[in-house]
């Protein structure tokens, strides 16, 4: 329970700061408005996501299952490439994102670009901290998080109540931010042999490759139908987002753990299920004292946000099974077959997600795929795996150990 906490504090600390400066911002500047761009943006992070799976948690897992000793370099170096390339695109039509979701463009433009920016550092900034898990170096990374979101949210607020002009006050955040990332790639940085290998990374994480990509596409189109629903909805979506957003990104620790413990074959499944179970109830406890601290003070409508609160809750409930067998499947039975499942169950979500017309309809689609997921890793759990010594294993592997 110890490193899963110590993991899931730092993924907490990582997302719940930028969730805090968005909310504070609104509350310096004076103008509700403005924590309302963490959902016009909430889309980006599967892109911040998928960018991270594949040169940063893919290239690791090959390390271990590989014996690449030059993997995790050679992703860092393509992936901080791409991560420039992609994100520089956005910033560069932010004006087109925002139109997309029939926001106001002069207002939100600036606050959007900040996003984005902010975005594209932590991109890289995550590169380096797959590398720290993988190397068990979980507190040095809990460390860089604490420092990197501490100055985000310091600078970010005192130099928004000194400086009259906002977009200076964010330029300066954003460069401290940036100066910080380059630090760690040099004190981090070994020598490698830069390849094209790098694409043998989406064999280890095809699953969440896949499960990102449609993530990205269900928040752009999903969000765009949910923001038409009027601005009481947009803003119960908001606070919903922003008082779950942090939970399920601490959720995340249970599948590095197990990602990390399965690939060098010591992962105890009895226990660390029962770990995961109880980590996820203090999550959504947290979650729901945040919608009840919050709500009065943001003028939300109470009965709206509990809607989407329920439903993120149902899902959430169901995560650890999910999250555990899913990296199993993925790194010791099939990546085909958990791709499969994965692919299958968000091809229904997004179909829901655009085509409900209601401004609930990412919840709806969510919580339906939750469940063919958690029923489909039931079905592979009884009747394909076995658990001996403690450990989860492949009903026809009979000789698989504990190394």
């Amino acid at each position: 329970m110890k490193r899963l906490i110590t993991i899931g504090s730092g993924l907490f600390i990582y997302s719940f700061i930028p969730i805090l400066s968005w909310l504070v911002l609104a509350l310096v500047l004076n103008d509700s408005r403005i924590s309302n761009v963490f959902s016009i943006t909430y889309a980006l992070q599967f892109i911040w996501s998928i960018l991270t799976i594949f040169f940063g948690s893919g290239a690791n897992i090959r390390k271990q299952k590989e014996k690449n000793t030059d993997a995790v370099w050679n992703g860092i170096f393509w992936g901080t490439i791409l991560t420039i390339i992609v994100f520089g695109l956005l910033i560069a039509f932010s004006k087109n994102y925002i139109s997309f979701f029939g926001q106001d463009v002069e207002f939100y433009n600036i606050y959007v670009k900040y996003s984005m920016c902010l975005m594209l550092i932590q991109t890289l900034f995550s590169f380096i901290i797959e590398k720290l898990y993988f190397e068990d170096r979980e507190k040095f990374a809990n460390i860089n998080m604490i420092f990197f979101n501490s100055i985000n949210f310091v600078l970010l607020i005192v130099l928004s109540l000194i400086i009259p002009k906002t977009w200076i006050a964010l330029m300066i955040t954003l460069i401290v931010l940036a100066i910080y990332v380059i630090y760690l790639y040099i004190r981090e940085f070994e020598k490698f042999k830069i390849s094209f290998d790098f694409f043998k990374n989406f064999k280890y994480e095809s699953s969440r490759m896949v499960s990102a990509i449609f993530m990205l596409l269900m928040y752009l189109f999903g969000y765009k139908n949910a923001f038409t629903a009027g601005a009481e909805y947009l803003a119960a979506l908001n606070l919903a987002a922003l008082c779950t957003d942090t939970q399920w990104d601490s959720l995340k620790a249970i599948g590095i753990v197990a990602k990390v413990d399965i690939s060098k074959k010591r992962y105890d499944y009895n226990n660390e299920f029962k770990k995961a179970y109880y980590y996820t109830l203090i999550m959504i406890a947290t979650s729901v004292i945040m919608v009840f601290a919050l709500f009065k003070l943001y003028d939300v409508a109470l009965n709206l946000v509990l809607i989407y609160l329920l439903l993120q809750i149902v899902d959430m409930l169901m995560d650890p099974q999910k999250e555990i067998l899913s990296v199993y499947t993925q790194l010791e039975y099939s990546p085909t077959l958990n791709t499969i499942i994965n692919f299958s169950s968000l091809v229904l979500r997004f179909i829901m997600a655009i085509t409900i017309m209601s401004p609930y309809c990412n919840e709806i689609a969510q919580t339906t795929q939750g469940i063919v997921t958690f029923i489909s890793y039931l079905i592979l759990r009884f009747t394909q795996y076995k658990i001996n010594n403690n450990m989860l294993v492949n009903k026809k592997n009979k000789d698989y150990k504990n190394s």
